[in-house]
């Protein structure tokens, strides 16, 4: 993620991209030479050169690094989760907050022209009412046990957290916070981490639309052919790939394709969020998705974590 963020800060206008940073000056050289920018493994050596930071790191080092960047006057752009504990996200707000400083939780699908239009979509009552959302990440990592990766207090959990948080996050923000919730997680076909691997989740938001979850990093072969979809009372909208595809009463079509000719590149999907970013830099607005809206979601999921925890101790 760091990689493309450094890319997207290329290609976007209003921005001077001047530092990559990373311990592994190998790998911090090569993206320097991609981006045309120059590299370092000191943060602290080149704060006074730069206004703002994308914090693109393992996820329990989000909070104190975005806490030090805050506190050295930098704006901040941290990848989900944003952090892994309540209290952590809640100081690095209070820190933004006091400093009048942008922080904003790097959610990209929210950004994306075809969630856009997606949001429109569903916003708009056209299609009728929401029947239910089904969010999909399926895939399998290689086992990395001993990495940051593998440990639950590190990673913040399982799955679930780590990229379960980006479609709960998109169905949040269609359909508004869920009033009941269910989860179940498994380790098998990742037994290399500590948290679950594969998670299964069913929400019930508000007028009774319901949303389900299936993430996995444990899944060797796979057909996900959509990564949201959203069922109405007349058409479903899926986003597949960078398009919004709608099958209504007058067929299959795209509501949403990118512009012939498109090219993409490594700053591709999270170019919209950093020029998003940018802006809410210059203009002083809050972010869409600012600190307090990232803790939707990982409320609802540290939630789950705890009811999933009380079941397995009453079966104990």
């Amino acid at each position: 993620m760091g990689r493309a963020h450094a890319h997207a800060y290329k290609e976007a206008e209003d921005s001077d991209l001047r530092w990559v940073v990373d311990l592994d000056t190998e790998k911090a050289a090569k993206v320097a030479s991609e981006v045309g920018c120059e590299y370092t493994a000191d943060l602290d050596s080149i704060l006074d050169d730069v206004d703002a930071v994308s914090v693109c790191l393992p996820h329990h080092l989000h909070a104190p690094i975005s806490q030090k960047l805050l506190e050295a006057g930098k704006h901040v752009l941290v990848e989900k989760p944003m952090a892994n504990t309540e209290q952590e996200c809640l100081a690095m707000i209070d820190a933004a907050k006091q400093r009048e400083l942008t922080l904003m939780v790097a959610f990209p699908l929210r950004y994306r022209p075809a969630y856009q239009a997606l949001k429109k979509a569903v916003s708009s009552g056209e299609y009728g009412k929401v029947i239910s959302a089904n969010g999909f990440v399926h895939g399998r990592l290689q086992p990395a046990p001993g990495t940051w990766f593998s440990r639950k207090e590190q990673l913040g959990g399982g799955v679930l957290f780590s990229h379960g948080c980006h479609d709960l996050d998109v169905m949040i923000w269609l359909l508004g916070q869920p009033q009941r919730s269910y989860y179940v997680g498994t380790h098998v076909g990742t037994e290399w981490m500590e948290g679950e691997g594969t998670a299964q989740c069913i929400f019930e938001f508000d007028e009774g639309a319901l949303g389900n979850l299936s993430v996995s990093w444990g899944l060797p072969y796979k057909d996900q052919r959509s990564r949201i979809q959203v069922h109405t009372t007349e058409a479903m909208l899926a986003v597949t790939g960078s398009n919004l595809v709608i099958r209504d009463k007058d067929g299959e079509r795209n509501l949403y394709e990118p512009p012939a000719g498109s090219q993409r590149t490594p700053g591709t999907g999270v170019i919209d969020e950093i020029n998003h970013f940018i802006d809410c830099i210059q203009t002083g607005k809050e972010p869409l998705t600012n600190g307090h809206e990232a803790l939707k979601s990982l409320r609802v999921v540290w939630e789950l974590y705890k009811e999933a925890e009380a079941r397995a101790a009453q079966s104990a």
